[in-house]
């Protein structure tokens, strides 16, 4: 008795699993918006001594992740609002299961990693972008925030949000 074996199912199998595998740069989707404070009046600074808005990016990957060129925005309309200097590696880089803060003060004159923009204290959309400026990696939308409170995931990179009280 001849058996015929076909291997057109397990040519498509391995051509599908191929095609599913992230693209080269995939490092990026191991980040997450982690953190937030949208109302800082007194919990952490600044290098330069200012009670800034702040926003933590997390790298849940084992690989280290250069954000740099990468777009953060908190615009809905407008998806490239802050780029992430991308001459800075040192600065920019995130360490595996390492966190990146970036500072939400329209101050970019005081250096990287300083973005273009606010945070709104009442409600807010933050997106996080590959340096396409169209691939969506994350994004986060909150309500009211309190005073000198951050909105976390809670343990980093999950979907639980809570709130909390900062001490730097």
């Amino acid at each position: 008795m001849s058996v015929k074996v076909s291997f057109l199912p397990l040519i498509l199998v391995v051509f599908l699993a191929v095609s599913a595998l992230p693209a080269e740069n995939s490092g990026n989707m191991t980040l997450v918006i982690n953190e937030l404070m949208a109302n800082n009046a007194g919990s952490a600074r600044d290098q330069n001594g200012n009670y800034d808005d702040w926003i933590e990016i997390y790298n849940y990957g084992d690989s280290a992740v250069n954000i740099g060129g990468m777009y953060l925005t908190d615009n809905q309309s407008a998806a490239a609002v802050w780029r992430v200097p991308d001459n800075k590696p040192a600065v920019t880089t995130i360490p595996p299961k390492g966190y990146q803060l970036i500072w939400a003060d329209r101050e970019t004159n005081e250096g990287t990693p300083h973005a273009n923009f606010k945070l709104g204290s009442d409600c807010e959309n933050i997106r996080l972008f590959a340096a396409d400026g169209k691939t969506l990696i994350d994004e986060v939308t909150f309500g009211p925030q309190a005073e000198d409170r951050s909105y976390d995931r809670l343990p980093d990179g999950s979907d639980n949000w809570k709130s909390l009280a900062v001490a730097f």
